[in-house]
């Protein structure tokens, strides 16, 4: 799995490749395409799709329940050198990225780069296209950091123009895979990207090559990009080394008897010795101002054994916790009553917060509140942080079936 700074670094380079303005990218990142399904000139029709990698990649693109986040937007660097100025002043266009990173690999022969970014835009006529392939590397170099990327012969041509480039960037991905590729072609009015990462010279310049191809396809017979189409929520319970049974609460839990909606806004896993083997997180506003969050974790058995040799009755926040079986609520459950990490003392009630445990044979479930704000992040405050709660969640929690193929 990506680092920080590594995803960072990608951000900005698939910005770079989506022929987007660094503007775009800081000031403008939840703006969305808006034309009509219809509208030949929206350049989300012309990316390469979520569903057009092999299973274990994830959008960067925000949680699913905001809008799609493409990036679209004008193209306006600042300082741009003449040749770039003067393309941008002319035609004016806009364009549109996309950013998947790998989590895992699925055996199955398709190329599967650690990151991909793919990018398009509509330049309203192949004159236009034409000159906004010219002026490609100055872009590119406008991005990154005023350093002009390689050009190197592409070995494949795609569309109507190619332009294979390459990008030292030392060793951002791996020390000992230093650059990446980006290939950029044009397909009558459209200018397209894709950059590849995390590989030898020679696998990115395939991959790239290849995931081309898929692309253009899109660029011949565009389609929209609907959200369904770049939900990736799953995709970390999918990882086929994660060898224990998923408890969850579905994708939307509706309890009722007073309970508002939770949605599931992210998930993770992990193949490690170390921490959670899975994590979900559920919130009951994801869009507004103030949500009550939930996360539900699942730990192996011997993940639990050893937390429990150290010590550790329940891996959370919670300080001066008093345990009650809950075993006629769900077989198993025990509800956690304690103090929010900032009450040293554990005696004011409002800091009072609620936990859960729950044994399922190989598996222990943990769950608890938190509160989510525009301006707090704190214990939850709403009504699953309580007694009833924490039972309400106990007696929801169901295995999860993969999805069939």
């Amino acid at each position: 799995m990506l680092g920080r700074a590594a995803l960072v670094g990608i951000v900005v380079l698939t910005t770079a490749l989506a022929l987007v303005s660094w503007r775009a990218l800081e000031g403008n990142a939840a703006t969305v395409a808006s034309t009509s399904a219809g509208d030949s000139t929206d350049a989300t029709q012309e990316l390469l799709r979520l569903h057009d990698l092999p299973l274990g990649y994830r959008w960067s693109g925000g949680l699913v329940e905001f809008p799609v986040q493409l990036g679209c937007d004008s193209i306006e660097p600042a300082k741009a050198q003449p040749r770039l100025a003067a393309f941008l002043t002319r035609y004016s266009p806009t364009g549109c990225m996309a950013l998947y990173t790998r989590l895992f690999r699925v055996d199955g022969g398709q190329p599967a780069p650690l990151a991909v970014g793919t990018g398009a835009l509509d330049a309203g006529s192949v004159k236009g296209a034409e000159a906004g392939l010219a002026v490609s590397r100055e872009l590119l170099s406008h991005l990154l950091g005023d350093e002009l990327p390689t050009e190197v012969p592409s070995p494949t041509a795609i569309g109507d123009a190619t332009r294979l480039y390459r990008w030292e960037h030392g060793g951002l991905f791996a020390a000992s895979e230093p650059s990446s590729s980006i290939l950029v072609w044009r397909s009558g009015n459209v200018v397209a990207s894709i950059f590849i990462g995390g590989g030898s010279a020679a696998a990115n310049d395939s991959e790239a090559a290849e995931l081309a191809r898929l692309q253009q396809a899109r660029i011949e017979a565009p389609t929209p990009y609907t959200p369904a189409e770049a939900n990736d929520i799953e995709v970390p319970l999918e990882d086929p080394a994660l060898k224990m049974p998923v408890y969850w609460l579905g994708r939307t839990l509706t309890p009722g008897s007073g309970f508002p909606a939770m949605k599931l806004v992210d998930t993770s896993s992990s193949t490690g010795p170390a921490g959670a083997g899975v994590g979900l997180a559920y919130a009951t506003h994801p869009n507004g101002p103030h949500s009550e969050g939930l996360f539900v974790d699942v730990w192996s058995a011997k993940r639990w054994k050893e937390l429990q040799a150290r010590g550790l009755p329940f891996p959370s926040s919670l300080r001066c916790p008093a345990i009650h079986k809950a075993d006629r609520i769900r077989p198993g459950a025990a509800i956690l009553r304690g103090f929010e990490p900032y009450d040293r003392r554990c005696r004011n009630r409002r800091h009072r917060a609620w936990a859960l445990r729950v044994r399922f044979g190989r598996v222990v479930v943990t769950a608890e509140t938190v509160d989510l704000c525009a301006t707090c992040a704190q214990a939850g405050t709403g009504p699953y942080n309580s007694f009833k709660g924490m039972a309400t969640i106990a007696r929801n929690l169901e295995l999860r079936s993969p999805p069939a193929p």
